[in-house]
Formats: structure tokens, C-alpha cells, sequence
């Protein structure tokens, strides 16, 4: 899951390595159309002992174009992310498989996004003199309990985050010294689900309401 993300500098994955093997990726970020996509972030998936994996995302695309530097030989999995437009690690990890060795230390790639999920954004300020709320968190639930995230650190009482799409979802904002917020439907007050489909977008102005307690 998105939590799990170690935001780290690719440098890392090199310092396992020696100088006579070492090379690096390069290659072009595309849409699910096709198109140059400006502006992503594009991350490997590292393998780790035991079968699991870390996700590092780092590098930034140049008008489509980036370049990952000093990386070990080894396999790793190759994605980019936009969570501003839909395009999480939930929805393009782990990736293309691509291979540095001694036989071809600099692999060109061309990185294809999968379809996108919802996206959700907006403002979270205090009910009672209308400042941003800091260290907020922004979490969703699938009611039938496939899938959970939540928004990647909300700074400044702004958020967005990717939704999966076609799911009832239970959406909770929190922060420290508030009370909870949970979405409501105003259609459909007994039922507090968000649903979105793929692509769609939805933006919440909340309001917290200070907790007299803390």
C-alpha cells in the first residue's frame, strides 16, 4: 500500500553495489493514450529478502523523458505515479520488469500508465476561524473491506488523494485537538458511502469542528 512507500533516493539502491557494477535506466513516461506524460514521478519496485518489495519513487519526469542513475545490477519494476491525477502505486505498481547487467547496463524503457483510479481533492479548514487544518489525514475504506488508503501528507489543509473506482468507500478526514469527519451523501444521508468511477473527480471544501476536550 501507498503507506509503505519508502521515499528514498535512488542513490540507496547503488550503495549495495560496486563501481564495476553499477548502470542505470533510462527511458519515456506515455498515458494509457499514448500521449507524453509531463508530469510524473516515476519509481522502481526493489526487490527485498524474503520475497517482498519497496517501492522508491524519486525521479521526475523532463517532458516525458527521465533517467535513473547509479542503480545495481539486478530486476526491478519500473512505474510512474500522478496521484493529482489518478495515477497512484495502488494502480500502476509493480510495473514493466526491466533488467540491469553487465550485458545491457543502461536499458531504455518506455513506461506505460495503466487506467487511473477517481481522484478526490480539497480543503480542510478549522469550523470556527476558517484556517487550514495542518497534519490532517484523509482516509478511505471500502465497505466491503478490498481496499484502504488514504492521502499522501496533506499539507496546508490541502489534499488529494486516488480513489479505487466503482467501490463504496467510507471517507474519514482526522486531525489532532478535532472531532472526526466522515462523509455524507446529502442525496443519501443514511448511507455515508462515496463512489466515483474511473477518471471522475470530486472535490470536498470541510469544515473541522474544534474538540473542547483537547
Amino acid at each position: 500500500m501507498y503507506r509503505n512507500v519508502l521515499l528514498a533516493c535512488f542513490a540507496c539502491v547503488a550503495s549495495l553495489a560496486t563501481a564495476q557494477n553499477i548502470g542505470r535506466i533510462t527511458g519515456t513516461v506515455l498515458d494509457e493514450h499514448g500521449q507524453v506524460v509531463e508530469d510524473a514521478t516515476v519509481c522502481l519496485s526493489v526487490p527485498l529478502e524474503g520475497g517482498s518489495t519497496s517501492s522508491i519513487c524519486r525521479v521526475f519526469t523532463d517532458h516525458g523523458q527521465f533517467q535513473i542513475p547509479e542503480i545495481g545490477f539486478g530486476t526491478y519494476g519500473v512505474f510512474a505515479i500522478n496521484e493529482a491525477e489518478g495515477y497512484s502505486i495502488e494502480n500502476q505498481n509493480p510495473g514493466q520488469k526491466v533488467t540491469v547487467s553487465a550485458a545491457n547496463p543502461s536499458p531504455e524503457v518506455t513506461v506505460r500508465l495503466r487506467p487511473g483510479g477517481a481522484v478526490l481533492s480539497g480543503t480542510v479548514r478549522d469550523k470556527t476561524n476558517g484556517k487550514p487544518v495542518k497534519d490532517l489525514r484523509v482516509q478511505y475504506l471500502d465497505v466491503d473491506g478490498k481496499a484502504s488508503g488514504s492521502s499522501p501528507l496533506p499539507s496546508n489543509g490541502e489534499f488529494h488523494v486516488t480513489l479505487p473506482p466503482e467501490c463504496d468507500l467510507v471517507v474519514i478526514v482526522s486531525a489532532k485537538g478535532y472531532k472526526g469527519w466522515v462523509y455524507t451523501d446529502p442525496l443519501s444521508p443514511t448511507r455515508p458511502v462515496l463512489r466515483l468511477g474511473a477518471g471522475e473527480r470530486k472535490r470536498l471544501d470541510i469544515q473541522l469542528e474544534p474538540n473542547d476536550h483537547e
